[in-house]
């Protein structure tokens, strides 16, 4: 369920091509389309990303692609309607963008679409202080490898993954989560940007309430893992933009079943990383799933990584909603008194609120 982009302009004059990319983008991003002879007139806003449809055919064409990519000031992908080693010479000689020929697969054009639109927001993490942004970078790596490898039934890279956590426990020593959660706001990969605010809320918090060494790197870890078993869940539902309909919201409550499979194969991890993949959307009252635990069965961890959830769902954007502050979203969680534990949200909420 990534966030909508109001970012993006497609410029055409294939408009085979132009079809086929507004039906892979419809329903995941926001996007305005454009005949290339008027976008290369200009006076049009700028864009986050251009997506070219353009047949590299003829003189004319790739006159004014070359113009259009001059004008584009974000990120450009090419969508070619064939293959043809005389136009991806022409393109080649004016610009290194990525392209990509019809017909297209949807899912690798949206990959790409997505990725083109988090270049500019990776770049930004220039601007904090290298611990922060060494922590972000090392952790987008190391959360895809992990994603992909584990959907392919490959073993958890624990390697990458534990490097990336002491990246993040090192960031979070200096304080500021707000940081952490602006930086990553506007990035347009949902499973990456919910699993880092859970992974940096806990950590942060943590380190913030005096918890070290070991039981401050299960955390950190645990957060990091918490939604793995998402990578089973089909992209349809996964990625849908709007609310999941009664069918769907089956399918993606076996998520935390998946994250316990995915996480006891791996030797190297303790039973409290698994049980906080596991259990974190259980509640105290015994309403929660998968196994409707309650009460004294629901651990401190857990509990944590509970509310670290709560909190991420409801401050971020999605395609069905708008985000929500911070002190909004901590009034709600105060009134789940059934669901969360209150000691702990209190004390949530003051170090949040605080601008821990």
């Amino acid at each position: 369920m990534r966030k909508p982009s109001e970012n993006i302009v497609v410029i055409y004059d294939s408009a085979m091509a132009c079809k086929a990319v507004g039906a892979a983008l419809a329903g995941y991003f926001r996007f305005r389309e454009i005949p290339l002879a008027e976008y290369v007139t200009g006076g049009l806003p700028e864009a986050t990303l251009s997506i070219i449809c353009a047949n590299m055919g003829t003189s004319e064409t790739a006159e004014q692609v070359k113009k259009a990519t001059k004008i584009c000031s974000g990120e450009t992908l090419f969508v070619l309607p064939t293959h043809n080693s005389d136009a991806i010479t022409q393109l080649r000689q004016h610009t290194k963008a990525d392209y990509l020929l019809l017909p297209l697969d949807d899912e690798e054009f949206r990959e790409a679409t997505k990725v083109a639109l988090n270049r500019p927001v990776e770049k930004a993490w220039s601007i904090l202080d290298p611990t922060k942004q060494k922590a972000l970078k090392s952790a987008v790596v190391s959360f895809e490898k992990c994603f992909d490898q584990v959907a392919n039934g490959k073993p958890i890279p624990l390697d990458d993954i534990t490097s990336s956590c002491q990246d993040i426990r090192e960031a979070a020593a200096l304080g500021g989560l707000d940081d952490w959660i602006d930086a990553l706001d506007n990035h347009h990969d949902y499973s990456f940007r919910h699993s880092m605010f859970v992974c940096g809320s806990l950590s942060y918090f943590a380190h913030a309430m005096g918890i070290r060494g070991a039981e401050l790197d299960r955390l950190t870890l645990g957060g990091l893992l918490h939604d793995i078993g998402k990578c089973r869940v089909p992209l349809e539902i996964l990625d849908k933009p709007g609310k999941l309909d009664a069918r769907e919201w089956d399918v993606i409550k076996l998520h935390p079943v998946h994250s316990k499979e995915i996480l006891t194969r791996e030797n190297d991890l303790g039973t409290d990383i698994v049980a906080m993949a596991a259990y974190h959307h259980e509640k105290l009252d015994g309403t929660g799933y998968p196994d409707g635990l309650s009460g004294a069965q629901i651990n401190d961890h857990i509990r944590l990584t509970a509310i670290a959830d709560v909190y991420s769902a409801l401050i971020d954007k999605r395609a069905y909603k708008g985000s929500m502050s911070s002190e909004a979203a901590l009034d709600i969680m105060t009134t789940l008194k059934d669901e969360l534990d209150m000691d702990l949200v209190r004390e949530f909420r003051s170090f949040t609120l605080d601008k821990g």
